[in-house]
């Protein structure tokens, strides 16, 4: 074997190698970036939706409070809280049935 067949078979070795890592790249880095991205935004949106919720549901009840005036007065006071745990349970029974097994 001369020094040429030697070469071509290091660089043969070299560019398999370098294909290889190219392809594990692609697959395995890129969609991890990607993942990243699309867990991000799934966390920030349901902080600001769980926030949302949350205000949504004391706004409910103090609603509940005001319009009821003193109808809700003394041994009937629990019930504005029971309007905001039944919006409160609403909401997440609608969340549970549209979860999906999302794609990446």
């Amino acid at each position: 074997m001369s020094t040429d067949d030697k070469r071509t078979s290091r660089d043969r070795d070299g560019e398999l190698f370098d294909l290889v890592v190219a392809y594990a790249r692609q697959e395995t880095v890129e969609p991890l970036r990607g993942a990243g991205r699309w867990v991000a935004v799934g966390l920030v949106s349901m902080a600001l939706m769980s926030v949302g919720m949350v205000l949504f549901a004391l706004g409910l009840l103090r609603a509940v409070q005001d319009i009821g005036g003193s109808t809700f007065d003394g041994t009937w006071s629990f019930v504005p809280y029971v309007f905001g745990v039944v919006f409160a349970a609403v909401i997440v029974v609608v969340a549970i049935s549209q979860i999906k097994r999302p794609r990446l």
